[in-house]
């Protein structure tokens, strides 16, 4: 039998930078919200077998999507950090322990599905796993008091995004076993636990919006590439 294909999107999170009252995935962009250009790109994935998004209980505004997306699960398990979420939906995930699970954040709405397609297709038939990067462009400086100590070679930098794809058993023993104090993704923990994680290049925009301004680069991408 071949390995199943789950979406893991973390959504319990408000987004202090952005400075609202409503969290940023759930702001208008284009007639439709964050979370809806988010959800919208995966359901147009077919090779995806589920899509669990985990929500923190508090949430007044999630029941809107529960009942607009039937075919996606709702957890109402979001901790207190990402990586909190992330074990919460993982463990309650029906995945067998080489199942793959993609990590997207819920804020990333330009995902494009081609994006999300060739991320799966260079990756199924792998041990481990990767991640979902692009390569850094600026000159890159490293300034650890302030003041510049030297520059980085920016060929060796890539700058990452999600979806983050893993081993279901591989991810959570990794979350479980490491500090996750020192993890800021999922392709940290694996790091920490040794092992190797691949990088494959984005090949269009794919962004985090984290303040109010990133909605309107969103819109002029939406706008222009229309993916779905």
């Amino acid at each position: 039998m071949a390995n199943k294909i789950h979406v893991l999107i973390p959504c319990a999170g408000h987004g202090s930078r952005f400075a609202s009252d409503l969290p940023k995935q759930y702001h208008n962009l284009c007639d439709k919200t964050v979370l809806d250009w988010t959800l919208s790109a995966f359901q147009s994935v077919a090779i995806i077998d589920s899509i669990t998004v985990v929500y923190s209980q508090n949430d007044s505004f999630i029941q809107n999507y529960i009942q607009k997306y039937p075919k996606i699960n709702f957890l109402p398990l979001g901790g207190d950090t990402r990586a909190n979420s992330v074990i919460n939906g993982l463990i309650n995930l029906d995945t067998a322990f080489d199942d793959w699970v993609l990590v997207h954040d819920a804020a990333r709405c330009c995902i494009n599905p081609l994006d999300i397609q060739k991320l799966i297709r260079l990756l199924i038939n792998e041990k481990i796993g990767g991640i979902l990067a692009s390569r850094a462009t600026d000159t890159i400086k490293y300034v650890p008091n302030n003041h510049i100590e030297k520059t980085i070679d920016r060929n060796h930098i890539f700058l990452a995004q999600t979806p983050q794809m893993f081993r279901a058993g591989i991810l959570l023993e990794a979350l479980k076993s490491n500090d996750l104090s020192a993890i800021t993704d999922e392709a940290s923990a694996v790091e920490l636990s040794g092992l190797p994680v691949q990088i494959i290049e984005a090949d269009y925009p794919n962004f985090k919006v984290t303040y109010p301004i990133d909605l309107e680069y969103a819109k002029f991408i939406i706008n222009q590439e229309k993916y779905y």
